[in-house]
């Protein structure tokens, strides 16, 4: 049985794809703390509605807009996993954008969200298994 084509697993292969990305991308910004003129980055963050529509989810999923008062629930401009500058730090004196606290912040979020996808992850397989009766713990 290949996981992989099941919606929920293809979300969380995409989310842990995102996330191992965003540990590299946070890893050269702590790395380059020190180097001048470098612009710390992060990764643009995950557009959900477009993974529930690439997962296969059919219908619509996500909330309409009824009214001209409400909130734009469109896609971002962003392609896929695309890097961007950090404009929220200030820079040193020698240009660089790097917060080390704010980074390793970033860092632990992101484990915590590893930690959790992976929890899910191992939960579906335990569903799996106890329906075909291997006894999985859910």
């Amino acid at each position: 049985m290949d996981l992989s084509k099941l919606p929920l697993f293809s979300l969380i292969s995409q989310r842990l794809g995102w996330l191992s990305e965003r540990e590299k991308v946070l890893a050269d910004n702590v790395a380059n703390a020190d180097t001048p003129n470098y612009k710390a980055r992060d990764l643009q963050p995950q557009d959900f509605s477009k993974m529930l529509s690439a997962a296969g989810g059919g219908g619509r999923l996500m909330p309409v807009a009824t009214d001209a008062r409400h909130f734009d629930m469109g896609a971002s401009a962003a392609g896929k996993n695309a890097v961007l500058k950090d404009t929220k730090t200030e820079s040193t004196l020698s240009g660089n954008t790097v917060s080390l606290e704010s980074e390793m912040s970033k860092v632990a979020e992101t484990a915590m969200d590893y930690q959790m996808i992976t929890n899910l992850y191992r939960k579906q397989i335990g569903f799996i298994k106890a329906v075909i009766g291997r006894g999985g713990q859910a």
